[in-house]
């Protein structure tokens, strides 16, 4: 019989349809205890899913939280309560791994109600703006974007201590980014880096799924630029400082009383 890995590996090709390619390079990153949590019977893999670990700031307070991802469940045994015992069992171990809360987003919203009677409420707020390419952006000459496959770390956390009631990003959980087709994409006035954005321009309508700025304005700069570049329509997706609008179908689930529900930026990883 296969090991539970080879198994997993499977299960997750059947599943999401990702390339052998990719599913390596996630389960080299994230196979491992405390991160992969399954139910088996006599060896064989029943039912999966993935707990990435993270920081949710509120305040001046940073708390360690779990993100529960990649949930599936072997084609024969759907439809009979594995999944929901699965988390279960995840949650009680991430708490004693002292987790503050759970979040996780909701694949289409018909699973909303299932995770709500799990304890799940809903949150995830973000900008988001819609950027035209047959906009008149010619004034923007002196801003030069550029390509790139890594992340400015020191520049991120700069952005990051300006949020509030979101995700911190760190190097372990941008690398699933680095793993994918996704492009990370540079801002820059003369040498100083203003912005750094994940994009995915292979669409009709190039996403920009989460872009660090300084400053509001240059996270539509960017996008401006972007959308010049590749001649088409952008959505920005960005940490608002004014108005916030609901986004993706994110959850979440305090472990301990008194947590904020609301987050500000989604995590937006491909998990």
């Amino acid at each position: 019989m296969k090991t539970i890995q080879e198994q997993a590996k499977e299960l997750w090709r059947k599943t999401f349809g990702d390339t052998v390619e990719y599913i390596d390079k996630f389960f080299n990153l994230y196979f491992k205890p405390n991160y992969f949590f399954h139910l088996e019977k006599d060896g064989k893999l029943l039912s999966m899913l993935f707990a990435t670990h993270h920081k949710l700031k509120i305040g001046e307070k940073t708390l360690p939280i779990a993100y529960i991802g990649s949930v599936c469940t072997d084609k024969e045994y759907r439809n009979c309560g594995l999944a929901t015992t699965l988390m279960q069992k995840a949650e009680k171990e991430l708490k004693t791994l002292g987790k503050k809360a759970i979040i996780l987003i909701a694949a289409h919203e018909g699973l909303v109600p299932f995770y709500e009677k799990m304890g799940y409420s809903l949150c995830g707020i973000e900008g988001i703006k819609k950027i035209s390419y047959k906009e008149d952006i010619n004034d923007l000459e002196e801003f030069k974007i550029q390509t790139t496959y890594e992340f400015d770390f020191d520049f991120i956390n700069q952005v990051q201590r300006k949020r509030n009631n979101c995700i911190i990003h760190n190097e372990e959980t941008l690398k699933l980014y680095t793993i994918t087709d996704y492009k990370i994409i540079n801002l820059y006035h003369n040498t100083t880096l203003l912005a750094q954005c994940v994009s995915i321009v292979d669409w009709d309508t190039i996403e920009i799924l989460d872009c660090f700025s300084l400053e509001e304005q240059t996270a539509e700069i960017l996008a401006k630029k972007v959308s010049l570049k590749y001649k088409k329509d952008v959505n920005l997706k960005y940490f608002p400082f004014t108005e916030k609008t609901p986004s993706t179908i994110e959850m979440i689930k305090p472990l301990e009383k008194g947590l904020v529900n609301e987050i500000y930026m989604s995590l937006n990883l491909d998990t």
